[in-house]
């Protein structure tokens, strides 16, 4: 029940008591007339006396308890208000804190924003350089997956294959350009080099292979397939390959004029004979040979000197350092000599007259040709 109704109930039965003790009193004075009691009004200001007394009661009570309310209103309030500005203060504190490790995280967020673009940029210089070390070497360059697919060309490989990068990236390389053998079997990929690198993870290198072009051409190849590691796992194969077609030609003709030389020098009557800058015998030729006793095996690799021209004709030690053929290639000039002996593999010795040209490599001196005959079949 609220006060209110406390305080309307608690009148009303007042003023209901006032009014019943006044008609008692009413009552009262009409049978006790004139025995000398008090008067009836006199009873009626009393009664009002009381009544007054009675609500200014109730009405200080009720006040007492509004105030004692109004002062646990206040005290609330003011706890409420203490906690409230402790409850900001808090709030502001924590929102200084957070504004405060956000402006830290935000720093960091940008030092790692820009940091990371940094990293990006100086990723993109360096592939951008290695992109151009690739295009700009001379050999074909390729990389494989560990499926055996093209990942990457450089310019020199797809010329040299006849494909456009992009046709290559992403084709089982064994099937473009290493699936035939040069005699035209199949390459089987088990058996291929490069297969195998980035299976057994060990480097491959083959001189002589043949890969194919794009119009079903064949040419000759010298390749290395080096493994590719990520964290000790094998991800695929790099290969580095170079035409080597010319070289074989050219070894071809080298070979074709050395077998023609070989003729030329063992077609000669007279005596030729190779040493390098230590005086030992780099090539013979079959007349030097026979007419010294010796075969060219036994000859190349010794000591000139010592072998055949090591004595004078009396015998006497010839010393290294006044044989004219020691002397072209070490002075680098042509010396000659009419009338000197050339000692055999049995001892006895011939008249020659030879000739000792130094040859020269670059402007270096690397050796001297000896070229001989034997005075006595001319003299005969």
């Amino acid at each position: 029940m609220t006060e209110k109704k406390r305080l309307i109930i608690g009148i009303t039965l007042l003023f209901l008591c006032g009014g019943g003790m006044l008609f008692f009193l009413d009552t009262l004075e009409m049978n006790r007339a004139g025995k000398g009691e008090l008067p009836f009004g006199l009873w009626s200001v009393l009664v009002f006396a009381f009544m007054f007394a009675g609500v200014l009661a109730l009405l200080g009570r009720e006040c007492s308890l509004i105030t004692k309310k109004i002062e646990r209103y206040e005290r609330d309030i003011n706890e409420a208000d203490k906690s409230l500005k402790e409850a900001q203060a808090e709030f502001n504190e924590t929102v200084e804190r957070r504004t405060f490790e956000i402006s830290v995280i935000n720093g960091s967020l940008n030092r790692e924003i820009a940091e990371r673009m940094q990293a990006e940029t100086e990723a993109k210089k360096l592939q951008r350089r290695m992109e151009l070390i690739l295009e700009c070497a001379g050999e074909g360059i390729f990389g494989l997956d560990s499926n055996g697919n093209v990942t990457f060309t450089n310019k020199a490989a797809s010329e040299m294959l006849g494909w456009m990068p992009e046709e290559l990236v992403g084709k089982p390389h064994h099937n473009l350009v290493h699936h035939t053998h040069s005699d035209g079997t199949v390459y089987r990929v088990e058996e291929c080099p490069i297969h195998m690198a980035y299976k057994d993870g060990k480097v491959h290198y083959m001189d002589d292979d043949v890969f194919w072009t794009r119009d079903g051409r064949s040419f000759h190849v010298r390749y290395i397939s080096t493994p590719i590691l990520e964290n000790n796992r094998l991800v695929g194969a790099v290969i580095v390959f170079s035409d080597i077609t010319g070289r074989l030609q050219a070894d071809r003709e080298s070979k074709k004029m050395q077998h023609l030389m070989e003729l030329i020098l063992d077609s000669a009557g007279e005596g030729i004979s190779g040493v390098d800058v230590e005086g030992n015998i780099t090539f013979t030729n079959k007349a030097a040979a026979l007419m010294l006793g010796w075969s060219p095996e036994e000859l190349v690799g010794k000591s000139h000197h010592n072998l055949v021209h090591h004595a004078h004709p009396d015998g006497s030690l010839y010393p290294l350092q006044k044989c004219p053929i020691y002397m072209a290639y070490k002075d680098g000039k042509v010396h000659f000599n009419s009338d000197d002996v050339f000692w055999c593999k049995d001892g006895t010795s011939f008249p020659v007259e030879y000739v000792s040209t130094p040859i020269k490599e670059d402007g270096t001196l690397t050796g001297a040709v000896v070229v001989f005959r034997d005075r006595s079949l001319s003299i005969s």
